[in-house]
Parts: C-alpha cells; sequence; structure tokens
C-alpha cells in the first residue's frame, strides 16, 4: 500500500509542478517531511543527488521514493511525477497552433511569468534553508556563484566545492 501512497503523492506534485519541477519544490520539501519519508537535511542530500546526475534536474524524486517505499516507491514515485507533465505535453502538442493563436492565451502566458518567478524565488529560499549551514555555507556559495559568472567552469566549481567539503568534513 505504501507505494499506491507514493504514486498518488507524487503524482499530485507533478500535477501542480507549473514551470517544471523545480517550481513546487518547497510544497515538496514540506509534504515528504511532514510525512517522515526524509529529513530536511536527506531532502538537500536527494537534491544535489538529482541535479548531479544527467537527466531530468528532478530526479531527485527517485531517491526520495526510494526513501519512502524502496525499489516500488522509487519507481511509483518517478512514474506519479512525470505522468501528469508528460500526459499534458502530448495533449498540448495536438491543440497548440490553434492555442498560440487565442487573445486568453497570450494573457494566461503573462499572467504565469510573475507567478514563476515567485515560486523560484520560494525554491531558493527552502534550498537556502536545508542546504546552508551557515556563514561559511552561504560565503562558498556567494564565492561559487561570482566563479561561474565570471566564466569558470560550472564543473571546475563543483568539483573544487566537493573537494572543500571533504576537506571540511575531515576536520
Amino acid at each position: 500500500m505504501r507505494v499506491l501512497e507514493v504514486f498518488a503523492t507524487f503524482f499530485y506534485l507533478g500535477l501542480v509542478s507549473f514551470g517544471g519541477g523545480m517550481a513546487n519544490l518547497p510544497e515538496m520539501a514540506r509534504i515528504l517531511v511532514a510525512k517522515g519519508w526524509v529529513t530536511p537535511q536527506q531532502f538537500a542530500d536527494g537534491f544535489a543527488l538529482g541535479q548531479f546526475v544527467p537527466g531530468p534536474n528532478m530526479l531527485a524524486v527517485v531517491f526520495y521514493g526510494l526513501s519512502a517505499g524502496g525499489l516500488g516507491g522509487a519507481l511509483a514515485a518517478l512514474a506519479g511525477m512525470f505522468l501528469p507533465g508528460a500526459t499534458g505535453a502530448l495533449l498540448l502538442v495536438q491543440v497548440w497552433e490553434k492555442m498560440a493563436r487565442a487573445r486568453w492565451s497570450r494573457a494566461l502566458r503573462r499572467t504565469l511569468i510573475p507567478i514563476s518567478v515567485g515560486l523560484a524565488l520560494s525554491t531558493l529560499l527552502v534550498l537556502a534553508q536545508v542546504g546552508l549551514g551557515g556563514p561559511g555555507s552561504l560565503l562558498l556559495m556567494g564565492m561559487a556563484a561570482l566563479l561561474i559568472h565570471r566564466g569558470a567552469s560550472p564543473l571546475g566549481v563543483l568539483l573544487v566545492g566537493g573537494g572543500l567539503g571533504l576537506v571540511a568534513s575531515w576536520l
């Protein structure tokens, strides 16, 4: 029965993922932590793993589903999260030309922009809450952002940051 609960939970999260899965990251964190499937730290770790592996950035749901219900939970979370979006995309492709010309469609797209920005900012706040361990972490995050902005390789910054984290864990 846990597998069905995992599927239903991630199906709901997939349904409310307007703008992509990261848009509902705060809601996902709230639900998964409240259900006791992951701790806030495990949520942050799962998100980091999802960003690290190739593919869609919401592959973290596999980690969360595994934590909630084993291998069956991992598959249920994956199917539940991606089924609504994939179905919606297939349906949208069928009517896109007709809908793109409609006035209401253009108005809706303009309206969704500020909502998407707000959801992105809420995601940033949740990640900062669960991922930053103090002023040192905030400083490292700022330095990484500055280096990438100045043209440093994101992979290089990631590897150096991982190395610094490993060294810091030994101290």
